[in-house]
């Protein structure tokens, strides 16, 4: 559902822009400035890249349009530029991106994801020095296999995962949904409360509920 308060955002059609704005990768160096004044040192910092790496990426953004120069602060040498996104928020059909499929395109977008996750995940299991994998049958209709992730690490920091396909009706899955959009939703709101606080960690965060067609009964 749309926000009501959200800006309308500008649809792409230009397909320079439409690669940049849906690279994993290159859409990194875009976000510090979307919606919001940064300075390239300050753009470089949030990313946790270079600041030759982002002096070029910003040329890049400028060339295609995605970053406009909004003003320049005066200081000893040179100015120090202050850049912005052209736009508040950006529509990218797929028409305009360089896939040649929705699968094509998610694949892409989501194997950094998973990669991290992966990572992430075999490195909780590894500290937590539980390597084996659970196989039990829960009731007469539902069978349970998972790895036995324990709910912290070692020194106290939080883990969840679990992932199952289990047969609920539409009615309470709509629930779910929205219960889990509404965790998202805090996720998102613990996250902006924790900017500019150095004992604030990352987390990977990754919630879904989606129709199955993996195994059909």
């Amino acid at each position: 559902m749309e926000d009501a308060d959200s800006p309308r955002p500008f649809v792409v059609s230009d397909p320079v822009q439409a690669e940049f704005l849906t690279d994993p990768t290159k859409k990194t160096f875009f976000t510090p400035f979307l919606a919001r004044e940064r300075r390239v040192a300050e753009a470089a910092a949030e990313v946790g890249c270079s600041l030759n790496t982002m002096l070029y990426r910003v040329r890049t953004l400028l060339d295609c349009g995605l970053l406009t120069i909004v003003r320049e602060e005066p200081r000893a040498g040179r100015a120090s530029k202050v850049y912005r996104s052209v736009h508040d928020a950006y529509f990218v059909p797929f028409v305009a991106t360089p896939y040649d499929t929705l699968e094509q395109r998610l694949s892409v977008q989501g194997d950094p994801i998973w990669a991290g996750l992966i990572t992430a995940y075999a490195d909780a299991l590894r500290r937590s020095k539980r390597f084996g994998h659970l196989l039990r049958r829960v009731d007469e209709h539902l069978v349970q296999t998972t790895d036995r992730l324990p709910e912290s690490t070692p020194s106290g920091q939080a883990l969840f995962w679990s992932d199952s396909t289990l047969k609920i009706r539409d009615a309470d899955a709509r629930q779910l949904g929205e219960e889990v959009r509404q965790w998202y939703a805090k996720a998102q709101a613990l996250s902006i409360e924790a900017r500019g606080d150095r004992s604030a960690r990352r987390y990977l965060c990754l919630a879904a509920l989606l129709p199955s067609k993996l195994i059909r009964s």
